[in-house]
């Protein structure tokens, strides 16, 4: 994750926590970061920002101790964390700056297998302040709140499913994951050699007959429920172009100048039966911390802790909208979204390859696309879509959520690398249409180590008008595993 998108604008979710300035030389301080510490690895990883305010997101100058860097030392709280977690997992501390103050930020890392709790208690100076074998979590208060708890029994199943995956244990889910995209008949004659090379009762202590029956009965059941694929495509074409012009209005009303810039677009339905809810502050919050943060600035990014008003989000027309607009400090950033709680969302960004790039990317706008921006923002865009869906307690197994994306000023751009040198992509290849449509359909129980086929169905047509570009499902692979793990 870039840290300085993660600090430009913070706020808290279920990856991220917001603490004011703590000391990890005494035990409140220490207390809050062990037990944030293993909060985040059960959550699979997430960030606590120090020197942060809860409500607003603002950065705290008062208070702030002279010595960051020494008094939050990486070899300092890996050794605290290691010392008290019964499993051991990475720490890192960064200090990035703002406004010339520098912030200490503990980065958990992901891939928890075996749910973390405390090997010893917390003891100091003859008192105890965490007792030996508790647990902690990330948890969502009534209003849809996030904060670190004490795991209880309703977090247990959403802790040890979260270990199955990363542990990949079981075997009926692991069947599903790559079978899982595949279609009906093929499925089907996938298992009828199946079931001829094995004897029953290998079968059944593997459980492979019930996971292949299954996959096949809960593909079935979403081609019955979900109808004629012309609905979903047109409920997509809806959302497409009525956030598209919502977005001009809303332009228009602030009267904004805007440079010329391409963008990128996403429609997102959720098929299959939907919990009652209404555009009140309590959706707002549970949309909100259900975004895992993949990134410093992650898509539907929740804009009510910003300083300037225009940016905050309200209500128009029984949905959450808002439209972000920013070249303050130097950082630049559009954003226009809607979170309607029927299960409809639509966002609109510009392409960071013409607003937001930095010095390090293109000289002017409408000339490249970063092949690599481009397979993470649509991965992401999939993974929290499915993310809001479950937050919603829609049932995975009789529940898609269906994507429709768009990109737009794409003629005459060619595909580069400046987002990540390090990723090399020979030079020539261009664009001559102008925009590009593509869509997909996820069903809402594929795993996160999953999404990789689904994305390379939305980027392999918007590959394929740079002369025919096809890029390497391995890269798009090894891109989304980056982002999902937050390891960008």
């Amino acid at each position: 994750m870039d840290i300085p998108e993660l600090v430009n604008q913070p706020r808290e979710s279920l990856a991220v926590e917001l603490k004011s300035w703590i000391s990890p030389d005494e035990p409140a301080g220490i207390k809050v970061l062990i037990k944030t510490a293993i909060a985040m690895r059960n959550q699979n990883g997430g960030y606590l920002l120090i020197g942060f305010d809860n409500d607003t997101g603002q950065p705290i100058h008062e208070g702030a101790p002279e010595n960051v860097q020494e008094l939050f030392h990486q070899d300092k709280i890996q050794g605290m964390v290691t010392k008290h977690a019964s499993e051991a997992f990475e720490v890192t501390i960064h200090f990035p700056e703002i406004e010339g103050h520098i912030f200490p930020v503990m980065e958990i890392s992901s891939g928890v297998r075996t749910p973390v709790g405390m090997k010893r208690p917390f003891v100091m100076n003859g008192t105890k302040f965490i007792p030996e074998n508790k647990v902690f979590v990330r948890s969502l208060s009534s209003n849809h709140t996030a904060s670190t708890t004490e795991a209880t029994h309703k977090d247990w199943g959403p802790l040890v499913e979260t270990c199955f995956k990363n542990r990949e244990a079981d075997i009926g889910g692991f069947l599903r994951r790559q079978i899982g995209g595949l279609n009906r008949e093929l499925v089907q004659d996938f298992a009828r050699t199946l079931a001829r090379e094995m004897r029953p009762s290998e079968a059944v202590q593997l459980g492979v007959q019930d996971a292949i029956h299954d996959t096949i009965a809960v593909q079935e059941e979403i081609a019955v429920e979900t109808g004629p694929t012309e609905t979903v495509e047109g409920i997509l074409n809806h959302i497409l172009q009525a956030g598209s012009q919502r977005y001009q209005e809303v332009v228009a009303e602030r009267q904004l100048e805007l440079p010329d810039f391409g963008t990128w677009e996403v429609a997102s339905a959720i098929e299959g039966e939907i919990p009652k809810y209404t555009a009140n502050l309590d959706f707002l919050n549970l949309i909100d911390v259900s975004n895992p943060s993949y990134t410093g600035w992650p898509v539907w990014v929740n804009s009510r802790t910003f300083r300037d008003v225009e940016n905050k989000p309200r209500v128009y027309d029984g949905a959450w909208e808002a439209l972000i607009y920013s070249t303050a400090g130097g950082w630049e950033q559009l954003d226009f979204w809607k979170l309607d709680p029927i299960g409809k969302f639509y966002l609109l960004r510009a392409l960071q390859d013409d607003f937001g790039a930095g010095p390090r990317g293109p000289q002017q706008p409408l000339i490249a696309l970063d092949f690599g921006l481009s397979v993470i923002r649509p991965a992401e865009a999939i993974a929290v879509g499915l993310g809001f869906a479950k937050a919603m307690r829609c049932e995975p197994e009789q529940t898609n959520v269906a994507f429709k994306f768009r990109w737009t000023r794409l003629h005459n751009r060619h595909l580069v690398s400046w987002a990540n040198p390090a990723r090399y992509i020979s030079p020539g290849r261009q664009a001559y249409q102008d925009e590009l449509i593509s869509d997909v359909t996820v069903p809402l129980d594929t795993p996160d180590d999953a999404l990789a086929q689904y994305v390379e169905r939305v980027v392999r047509p918007l590959f394929e008008i740079f002369d025919g570009f096809v890029l390497g499902s391995d890269v798009i692979e090894d891109l989304v595993q980056r982002l999902i793990t937050r390891r960008l």
